[in-house]
């Protein structure tokens, strides 16, 4: 009988930060990680009291660097897909409520 390999235990830290990212910064691999770099866009103003100027350039702050193993990094791709392929799913349906249209 083959042995059934026990999927491990997840420990959730609380203390662990959630960072946000908007924009791919980059990805690279040296050989050993993939890592990815991940920022946010952002509009400052140039002085404390004044408001961001029309048509002023968002800076992209770095937020995050996660460098993962290659086992790991695939394991990532595989849950994106998944992900990715469920929101094209919801996007293709039709909504509720509604019938499709009759081709004439």
């Amino acid at each position: 009988m083959a042995d059934i390999q026990q999927k491990p235990k997840i420990e959730d830290d609380p203390s662990v930060l959630e960072i946000y990212g908007n924009k791919l910064v980059s990805t690279s691999f040296d050989g050993g990680a993939v890592v990815v770099t991940m920022g946010t866009a952002r509009i400052f103003p140039e002085r404390v009291d004044e408001m961001p100027q029309q048509g002023q350039q968002p800076v992209i702050h770095v937020t995050a660097r996660l460098a993962l193993s290659p086992s790991a990094a695939v394991e990532l791709r595989n849950a994106l897909d998944n992900i990715l392929g469920a929101m094209r799913r919801a996007a293709s349906a039709p909504a509720a409520g509604t019938s499709p249209q009759k081709m004439s």
